[in-house]
């Protein structure tokens, strides 16, 4: 009983450090992931849909390509992309291999839109605007491991990534009303999370530490008529600014088939907020 209650203190803390972190941070990443543990049930299926809405700072590395009049100049710059606004939509199929190990795969679609500013010590600090990729497809896998369980607690794992490819966009050159442009970015990502799930009252409280990492491509392609004709080819390698971030959320049944979860999650460069519902086939 006295290790039990420790356990519980134990998991109820962890949580509410968590929440306090969220707070508390400068700001608040992506995917739902729900709770940390195993759900299925050995050789049992469940169907699940989730949302969410997210906001990230990214930086990207790589090749910029600037023709003048045919003269060619190659040059390697730094791209920022401060606050991607994305959009989410998933569904989600999966198997229990085991009672302690659930494994998934999801599919759907995703957007994103932001303005691209290159850093001025590298480049020129020509910043492009009006990237809006409508929604495109989405998918990835992923699973989930239970640790320990003793009574309302219960200690695990997940890991999950996700490929999103939003549909090419237009963009405008900042200052230059002669530039026409496109812009086409397509990411993954990678989040690993392990932390308690408790139950208060017929709620399932959950929440931890994750690793976010995420990478990609950013190809910009564009032409204006000022100051002669120049020409702009990029081709960027994306990375993660945070890598280290926490969620807290929250799942409650529906009824005997269905459950419904709610959270957010945050690193220091990037939040987002979720929600999502889960039924059983059997």
């Amino acid at each position: 009983m006295g290790v039990r209650l420790m356990s519980r203190k134990i998991a109820i803390l962890v949580v509410v450090l968590t929440v306090v972190s969220l707070c508390s941070s400068v700001a608040l990443a992506l995917p739902p992931m729900g709770p940390p543990k195993a759900m299925v049930g050995m050789d049992q299926w469940t169907i699940g849909v989730g949302y969410s809405r997210s906001n990230m700072d990214l930086e990207t590395w790589g090749d910029v390509r600037t023709v003048t009049n045919g003269t060619p100049l190659d040059d390697y710059s730094k791209f920022e992309i401060d606050g991607l606004e994305s959009n989410m939509v998933l569904g989600q199929l999966a198997y229990g291999v085991h009672d302690n190990w659930d494994a998934f795969v999801h599919l759907g679609a995703g957007d994103a839109a932001d303005e691209i500013a290159e850093d001025p010590a590298s480049g020129t600090g020509a910043t492009y605007t009006g990237l809006d990729g409508s929604l495109g497809i989405a998918w990835g896998f992923g699973t989930r491991v239970t640790f320990w369980e003793d009574g309302d607690v219960t200690w695990g794992g997940l890991f999950q990534t996700t490929w999103s490819d939003p549909d090419e966009s237009d963009v405008k050159l900042k200052g230059d009303s002669a530039f026409t442009g496109d812009a086409d970015l397509d990411f993954w990502e990678v989040q690993v999370a392990i932390g308690p799930t408790v139950e208060v009252d017929g709620v399932s409280l959950y929440g931890g530490p994750f690793l976010h990492f995420v990478g990609g491509d950013l190809d910009i392609n564009g032409q204006t008529t000022t100051g002669g004709t120049i020409t702009t080819t990029a081709s960027q390698d994306i990375r993660e600014q945070s890598h280290i971030g926490g969620y807290v959320g929250a799942q409650w049944n529906v009824n005997d088939n269905t459950c419904a979860h709610v959270e957010v999650q945050f690193t220091g460069d990037a939040w987002a907020a979720g929600v999502g519902a889960i039924w059983r086939t059997q």
